[in-house]
C-alpha cells in the first residue's frame, strides 16, 4: 500500500512542483531570505537544503573559509556568511549563478561566486567547510536544470568529486555531504573508496513514504 501512495504522490507532485516553479518565489530560514527563480532548485520545497542548514546551526562558522559547491539560490552561502564565514558560491548553472548573485546583494551579504564545474574554476586553496548537495540520480543531464539532480550514468559527478577534492582540503577541512536513501549509496560509497575517502554519519532524517535522507562527513582514509 505504501508503495502505491509513494507512486501517486510522485504522479502529482512532480507536476505540482513545475507548476509552482514557473514563476518567482520567495523562501526564508532563519534571518536569511531568497528569492527562487524559475529553473533553480527550490531549498524549501525538498528536504536535503533545511537537513544542512538545521545542522550548519550547531558549528561556529566565524572566521571560516566555506564552500558551498552546488549553491543554487545560495542560501546555504547566504547563512554562511551571516555567520562569519568568508564564503565561496559555485554552480554550473548560470541560471543558478544569477540567482545566487541577486540573493546576495538581497540579504547585503559578501560572496565569491564563481560558475564552475566542480573545482573547475574555482581558485585553488584549502576550505575549512566544504558543503555538497549533490546531484545523485545515475542519469545523464539533457538539460541545465537536470544538473541539480543528474550525475551522470556512470556516475560521473562523484568520480570527478573525489578526483579534485584533494586540492581543496585538508585533514582539517570538515566536508559535509547529504544524500538520500533513494539513491545508489553503495556506488557513491564505492567511487570514495577508491579515492580512499570515507563517509561517517552525522544525522538522519525520515522523510515520506520509507525516504530517509542521510547527512555525512566525508573523510579521507589515512
Amino acid at each position: 500500500m505504501r508503495k502505491y501512495l509513494k507512486y501517486f504522490s510522485s504522479f502529482l507532485l512532480i507536476p505540482f512542483t513545475r507548476w509552482y516553479l514557473r514563476k518567482e518565489r520567495i523562501f526564508k530560514f532563519s534571518r536569511c531570505t531568497v528569492s527562487v527563480h524559475p529553473g533553480v532548485f527550490h531549498p524549501g520545497l525538498f528536504s536535503s537544503t533545511k537537513f544542512i542548514l538545521n545542522y550548519l546551526t550547531t558549528k561556529d562558522l566565524a572566521g571560516k573559509t566555506f564552500l558551498e559547491l552546488g549553491c543554487g539560490t545560495g542560501l546555504i552561502s547566504v547563512y554562511a556568511a551571516r555567520q562569519g564565514a568568508t564564503v565561496t558560491a559555485s554552480d554550473i548553472s548560470t541560471l543558478a549563478i544569477v540567482n545566487c548573485k541577486a540573493n546576495a546583494s538581497l540579504n547585503n551579504v559578501l560572496l565569491s561566486i564563481v560558475q564552475s564545474d566542480l573545482f573547475s574554476n574555482i581558485p585553488k586553496q584549502n576550505f575549512d567547510v566544504v558543503v555538497i548537495n549533490p546531484p545523485y540520480y545515475a542519469n545523464d543531464p539533457s538539460s541545465e536544470a537536470d544538473y541539480a539532480w543528474n550525475c551522470g550514468k556512470d556516475f560521473q559527478y562523484f568520480r570527478n568529486l573525489f578526483l579534485q577534492l584533494p586540492d581543496f582540503t585538508d585533514e582539517r577541512s570538515e566536508v559535509i555531504m547529504v544524500l538520500t536513501k533513494g539513491c545508489d549509496l553503495r556506488t557513491i560509497f564505492s567511487i570514495a573508496k577508491e579515492k580512499d575517502y570515507t563517509f561517517h554519519l552525522l544525522r538522519e532524517k525520515n522523510v515520506l513514504f520509507d525516504e530517509k535522507d542521510f547527512l555525512y562527513e566525508v573523510r579521507k582514509r589515512t
